[in-house]
């Protein structure tokens, strides 16, 4: 028998040189957010640079430890990841179409917000609806009094049917 050294997989190299750049990725997008230097970028570069790095995350993760490469089974291995791609898309997208679009499926809802009349006044004009509103919410319980007794009182009131 011979001493021969036969390798299956992969190498230890492979390894080292998935989790260097795995570190690197990840500290070029912790860096910047932790330490503020992405404070004076807009909201969409600032998301853009974090999918973008998210995204050479994955296929580091992808080919370095999952092995997904051109490899003898490489046809199934990446159809059944593209399937696992598309189903996680579909799930998401739908969520968030499904969500955005709930203030449509509401009763009464045509999509628009009403915003109360309250919020358009200024600070004098509120303080005089609202006291307004109260007068009028503790007159209305002696207005139903006042009406079910002169209902009662007056004698000139007949029912159509005797």
């Amino acid at each position: 028998m011979s001493m021969q050294n036969e390798t299956h997989g992969p190498s230890t190299g492979s390894y080292l040189v998935g989790f260097i750049l795995a570190v690197f990725f990840t500290l070029g997008s912790f860096i910047p957010v932790m330490y503020g230097m992405m404070a004076s970028w807009a909201i969409s570069t600032k998301v853009a640079y974090l999918i973008g790095m998210g995204i050479i995350q994955i296929i580091v993760q992808i080919v370095f430890f999952l092995h997904l490469n051109s490899g003898p089974d490489a046809k199934w291995n990446l159809s059944a990841l593209w399937f696992a791609a598309i189903c996680v898309f579909v799930i998401i997208g739908g969520t968030w179409w499904a969500i955005s679009h709930l203030n449509y499926n509401m009763m009464g809802g045509s999509g628009r917000v009403i915003e109360p009349e309250i919020s358009r006044m200024d600070d004098s004009s509120v303080s005089e609806k609202l006291s307004n509103q109260n007068i009028s919410i503790r007159q209305q319980p002696e207005k139903i009094r006042d009406s079910e007794m002169s209902m009662e009182q007056t004698p000139s009131m007949h029912s159509p049917v005797e």
